[in-house]
């Protein structure tokens, strides 16, 4: 197998782990393998997921401009600045978010476009005469599916499209204009025209891709990822709260880890009902352990609960993990919309892990939250008045119990990693050994 996949260790980007987990999985079923992956990061966990020699690493080039802006318009910093300064910050915000806006209309299929012609390039020169029976991308960035399609196309080989989001349809994050929307489309339509196959990470998902392109496609989701405990002697990656004069009931932590979608996900409704809480939200601690893009300081301030809101700004992947392990509650922020019904974070897993109850904020129809009521693994709301009376709930437990019960082993049965790659590995060999046969494709299933 050769795995195409932009992001990989020892970059720390949610985006690595998925293809780094399927790598280390086929090696252990007995797959040869090779990785195509643009140059390491400059951060992250040294060790190795498998051999260097293993790895072809290649850099995008030519470079292209950067802006120090997030997709809302927001610096990726903000610090109080006298307010003479304050209008041209405006005025630079604003052209500096319509220059963002052009470029990513301009950057197709993606930003990372500069690095499909020297990827496909270094790798056809340094592979030998290695070749693969199947060749697997993971997206986005989708210049690697055009890689992969590249490389299959030389080697003769089958590829395997790995959508861990959707790309022109489906994908409601990723701001476009309806010209740039077709332009998508027609791209998108045009790479899988070679696919053999195509896998993600719902079933909803899924059907999209099936019923939009016609393609083979698979769900196959993302699973815990098993990791040792956070050590009991480190220091907390928590601060806590300073305790009020003569304050007796404890107090409550919840925890975000992650990004902050404006406009879809977002917690406006959990920051108003701990304004609803009056004198008992100086027991409720909310910790946002991630980028501060703005939107969260703005609502913070909107509601007035300062004194309960904590920002870490950016945390490492393993101080994620501990702030995750360490809180009564995590708080999982999803888009209260019909069109997210198919979405499944990512996030879930790692919050299963560390079995801390969980409070979704999102379509009470979707995926996410069915997950989270029948493995009985916390609670799902979007009313301010049922979420603050929920956390009065929560309250009243810890001040009698002096802790918040965690989820039960059992909601992990069946979610671990390896569950779901079992599956994939399944798929990849059978793409393979219907290339090798000439077979057809077989009946389009669903895998879980």
């Amino acid at each position: 197998m050769l795995l195409v996949s932009y992001h990989f260790p020892p970059a720390e980007t949610v985006g690595a782990r998925r293809p780094a987990a399927l790598v280390v999985f086929a090696i252990e079923h007995g797959w040869d393998v090779q990785v195509l992956t643009a140059a390491a990061a400059a951060s992250g966990d040294a060790s190795a997921v498998i051999p260097e020699d293993l790895v072809v690493r290649v850099a995008p080039a030519p470079k292209l401009p950067r802006f120090n802006l997030s997709p809302s318009g927001i610096p990726h910093s903000a610090t109080d600045r006298p307010a003479s300064r304050v209008r041209l910050a405006a005025v630079r915000r604003a052209a500096n978010r319509r220059l963002w806006r052009l470029g990513m209309e301009m950057l197709v299929p993606d930003p990372q476009l500069n690095w499909i012609r020297p990827a496909t390039r270094e790798y056809l020169r340094v592979r030998g005469d290695w070749r693969p029976d199947v060749i697997v991308t993971s997206g986005p960035p989708f210049s690697g599916f055009v890689v992969a399609a590249k490389l299959a196309r030389r080697l003769d080989v089958p590829w395997v499209a790995d959508y861990r989001d959707l790309w022109s349809i489906g994908n409601e994050y990723w701001a476009r204009s309806r010209l740039r929307l077709v332009v998508d489309r027609w791209i998108e339509r045009w790479v899988l025209r070679s696919v053999a196959a195509c896998v993600t990470v719902s079933e909803p998902m899924a059907e999209t891709l099936r019923a939009t392109f016609g393609c083979e496609t698979y769900a196959i989701m993302n699973g815990i990822d098993r990791r040792p405990l956070p050590p009991t002697s480190a220091a907390p990656a928590i601060r806590a709260q300073p305790a009020a004069a003569g304050q007796a009931v404890p107090t409550l932590t919840l925890a975000h880890t992650g990004y902050i979608y404006p406009g879809k996900r977002e917690p406006g409704p959990l920051l108003d009902a701990i304004a609803l809480l009056g004198p008992d939200a100086a027991h409720i601690h909310l910790v946002f352990a991630g980028e501060d893009n703005g939107v969260v300081r703005a609502g913070v301030e909107r509601a007035g609960v300062q004194d309960s809101v904590t920002l870490l700004g950016h945390v490492s992947a393993e101080k994620s993990w501990r702030i995750q392990a360490e809180a009564d509650v995590l708080v999982l922020l999803m888009w209260n919309d019909p069109r997210d019904a198919g979405t499944m974070s990512g996030k879930m897993f790692d919050y299963l892990q560390a079995r801390r109850p969980i409070l979704l904020l999102g379509y009470e129809g979707g995926l996410a939250a069915k997950m989270v009521r029948e493995r009985r693994a916390g609670v799902v709301h979007n009313d301010k008045h049922a979420i603050a009376a929920q956390l009065r709930e929560w309250l009243a437990v810890k001040e009698r119990t002096g802790q918040i019960p965690a989820v039960p082993a059992a909601a992990l049965d069946g979610l671990y990693r390896e569950d779901q790659l079992i599956g994939y590995i399944e798929i990849l060999r059978d793409v393979a050994l219907r290339a090798a046969t000439g077979r057809g494709s077989r009946t389009v299933t669903s895998r879980r």
